[in-house]
C-alpha cells in the first residue's frame, strides 16, 4: 500500500497559474512518503545565468509564486495524508484478512493452544468424568454394587460363621471390612422430605432411643448405607420391635448398626448374613409390636453399642435430607 500511494503522488500533476521566463519544477520526495517506495531524485528549477545583472523581467511575478507554494503545500498533504492512511489500513487488518485462503497461517496455528477433550476413564470403584486432569466423581454411583459386585462379597459372607448382632462388633468381620463406605442416605430416599412424629432424646415415658418416621403400611424401606444383615426378627420381639431387621455397616472405617422395627409382617426380603446396598429393598413401614400407629423406629449404634441421634447424624453427613432419585 505504501508503494500504492508512492505510485499516485509521482503522477499528481501540478499547474502553474502563471508561466515566467524559467518555469518553476514541482517534485515530491518519494521515500518522504515512507519506506519501500522508488525514490526519486530532487530536481531544482531552472537559473538564469548570472552574468550581467539580473534583469526584473527574469523573475516570475510573485502572484505566480504563491499560487506555486499553495499547489505544493496540496500535493504534499494529499501526499502525507495517503501515506498515513495506508499505516491505518494495514495496521488495522486481522490476521485472518491475510490469511492463506484454503488454510491457516503456519505463524497463526502456533499461537493456537491444543485442544481439550472429555471422556471417560477407568476409577475405582466406578468411571469418572475427565477433563485433563480434573475428575468429578459421583458418590451416589460409586456407592451402587453391580450384582457381580455383590456375588463376590456374599461368597464372602457365605464363608463366614455369623457373631453376635449386640455388643458394637460386625456380626461378619470379613465382608463388613470389605464393605467400607462413606455414602449414606435416609431410609426413604424416594420421598423429598421426611416427615418425624417423635424424635430422638427423652419424651414422655422414658428416653426415645430413635426417630419415628411415620408413613403408610407399605412404604418401601431401605438401608441407609451398603452393608450385611446381623439380625432378622419376625414377630414381636425384641423389646416390642415387631417385624425388624439389624444391618451392620462400615462408615469410613467405622462400626454402625441400624435398626429397621415395626415392619409389616411377611414383607421382610432380607435374611441374615444378606450383603445389602442402597438399592436393596429391606421391608415395608408396618405397626407391628409396640406401635400406636404404622411408621419406622430408626434406631443407629455406634460400637459401643449407644444409640446416637440418626437425623442430626444423616444431617451431619448428608446437609440436607431431600430426595436423591
Amino acid at each position: 500500500m505504501r508503494e500504492d500511494a508512492t505510485r499516485k503522488a509521482q503522477q499528481l500533476e501540478v499547474t502553474l497559474a502563471a508561466a515566467g521566463p524559467s518555469a518553476a519544477t514541482l517534485t515530491v520526495d518519494a521515500p518522504a512518503l515512507g519506506s519501500g517506495g522508488e525514490h526519486v531524485p530532487r530536481r531544482r528549477a531552472q537559473e538564469p545565468p548570472r552574468s550581467g545583472p539580473p534583469s526584473r523581467t527574469a523573475r516570475p511575478p510573485r502572484k505566480a509564486e504563491r499560487v506555486a507554494r499553495r499547489v505544493a503545500r496540496k500535493v504534499t498533504a494529499a501526499a502525507s495524508l495517503l501515506f498515513i492512511g495506508s499505516l491505518l489500513v494495514v495496521t488495522s487488518l486481522p490476521a485472518q484478512a491475510v490469511q492463506v485462503p484454503n488454510g491457516l497461517d503456519p505463524a497463526i496455528a502456533q499461537l493456537e493452544p491444543e485442544a481439550q477433550s472429555l471422556g471417560t476413564v477407568a476409577a475405582e470403584p466406578s468411571a469418572l468424568l475427565a477433563r485433563d486432569d480434573v475428575a468429578v466423581r459421583d458418590p451416589l454411583a460409586s456407592a451402587r454394587l453391580t450384582p457381580a459386585e455383590l456375588a463376590e462379597l456374599q461368597a464372602v459372607a457365605d464363608s463366614e460363621r455369623p457373631g453376635p448382632a449386640y455388643g458394637g462388633q460386625p456380626a461378619f468381620p470379613r465382608v463388613w471390612s470389605m464393605l467400607d463406605t462413606g455414602f449414606v442416605q435416609t431410609p426413604f430416599p424416594g420421598v423429598a422430605q421426611m416427615p418425624i412424629s417423635s424424635g430422638f432424646g427423652f419424651r414422655p415415658g422414658g428416653f426415645h432411643g430413635g426417630t419415628d418416621i411415620p408413613f403408610p403400611p407399605g412404604q418401601e424401606i431401605r438401608p441407609i448405607a451398603n452393608g450385611v444383615v446381623s439380625a432378622v426378627y419376625q414377630g414381636d420381639t425384641p423389646g416390642g420391635g415387631g417385624y425388624a431387621v439389624w444391618i451392620d455397616h462400615n462408615i469410613n472405617g467405622q462400626f454402625v448398626q441400624s435398626w429397621y422395627p415395626h415392619m409389616t409382617a411377611g414383607s421382610i426380603r432380607v435374611e441374615v448374613g444378606q450383603v445389602v446396598d442402597i438399592n436393596t429393598v429391606v421391608g415395608q413401614v408396618g405397626s407391628t409390636g409396640r406401635s400406636t400407629g404404622p411408621h419406622l423406629h430408626l434406631e443407629l449404634k455406634n460400637s459401643d453399642y449407644v444409640s446416637f441421634d440418626p437425623i442430626l447424624w444423616l444431617k451431619s453427613r448428608e446437609m440436607d435430607l431431600e430426595s436423591r432419585y
